[in-house]
């Protein structure tokens, strides 16, 4: 975190109780299921929802109008915090101090947050932020799974000992619908509580249906499997201006086999670590065009690592629909 970024720490439950206590540190005001923000701090609100006594719903859909860092931190209450971010930008979520990119045009938009364990969010200044957060007990969960699934597939994941996340990745192609259709409707709508309930339900059962394709794969792979593979994505995340490294050498910080690493690395995140590396490179790129720190876009590209200037304009282009000068500043 930055020197000059605040923090705000907060916590969350399955009851409205947090927001009191957000609006009674954070400012702002609680009108039935609407929280409003300082408009010094940001413009817009959040919309938490009880929808059964086991599982609740936080929609948030704000701008930033100055920098914030947002921590959430842990509790005893044994819940899960599903993520959904549609956000118009970039922000920043942080879980077991390892940083992620996420938002609208992220690879890795979709999260599974352990209640127990602490994460922060950054959103960026005067970009959209909206993001779905589902709050769901983890014994309710454990409901829409038999004896056989849970003993052989969901150990590790409902074992109270264990206070990690489990799982981060991109919202299935159904769920996005969903949210979009959800996003385009105004919080003041008389029927937006109906309509939230119903994408709440509809969200729960991509939910459950996506948990029972993959859980199979990621169960045959130990914890410390997943740990590994989390420690050469942050050497990934912190070494974006230098070429790929290599499958083989993220294999060794992971102490696994190339062919072990490549097909877990491609359950958790649904792409290759090149690939990964590639698109959060060009994220950066964006962020340095239109940081004002640079003159010419050669002197983006050197920086990144791109030899060429014509091939980082060419790949630039086709990732992102304009060339890079449309956002030099």
């Amino acid at each position: 975190m930055s020197d000059f970024t605040p923090e705000f720490k907060h916590i969350y439950s399955l009851t409205p109780e947090w927001q009191q206590k957000f609006v009674d540190e954070f400012g702002g005001i609680i009108v039935d299921n609407y929280m409003s923000f300082p408009s010094e701090a940001a413009c817009g609100s959040s919309y938490f929802l009880e929808i059964l006594p086991d599982m609740s719903v936080d929609l948030i859909d704000l701008v930033l109008n100055r920098p914030i860092h947002f921590t959430r931190m842990p509790t005893d209450e044994d819940f899960w915090i599903v993520y959904y971010d549609l956000s118009e930008s970039y922000s920043k979520h942080v879980v077991d101090d390892v940083n992620h990119r996420t938002g609208y045009k992220s690879k890795l938009n979709f999260a599974i947050v352990d209640n127990n364990i602490s994460s922060s969010y950054t959103p960026n200044v005067g970009e959209r932020f909206y993001s779905l957060r589902l709050f769901i007990r983890k014994s309710y969960m454990k409901t829409f799974f038999n004896d056989i699934e849970l003993e052989k597939y969901f150990k590790d994941v409902f074992d109270d000992k264990k206070k990690k996340m489990f799982f981060y990745g991109h919202i299935d192609s159904r769920s996005k619908v969903v949210l979009h259709t959800l996003k385009q409707q105004s919080m003041g709508n008389p029927s937006f509580e109906f309509l939230l309930k119903g994408s709440v339900f509809t969200l729960l059962g991509y939910l459950i249906e996506r948990l029972k394709v993959k859980m199979p794969n990621i169960a045959t792979y130990f914890e410390k499997d997943f740990d590994a593979v989390m420690l050469s994505q942050q050497y990934l995340l912190s070494n974006l201006i230098a070429p790929f490294p290599g499958i083989e050498f993220l294999a060794n910080i992971a102490h696994m086999s190339s062919t072990k690493y490549r097909s877990l690395y491609n359950t958790i995140f649904g792409m290759s670590p090149a690939l990964f590396f590639k698109n959060e490179k060009l994220l950066l790129a964006k962020e340095l065009l239109e940081s004002g720190d640079f003159k010419l876009i050669s002197d983006v590209a050197y920086e990144l690592g791109y030899n060429k200037t014509t091939y980082f304009s060419s790949i630039f282009r086709n990732h992102f629909g304009v060339l890079p000068h449309t956002l030099l500043r």
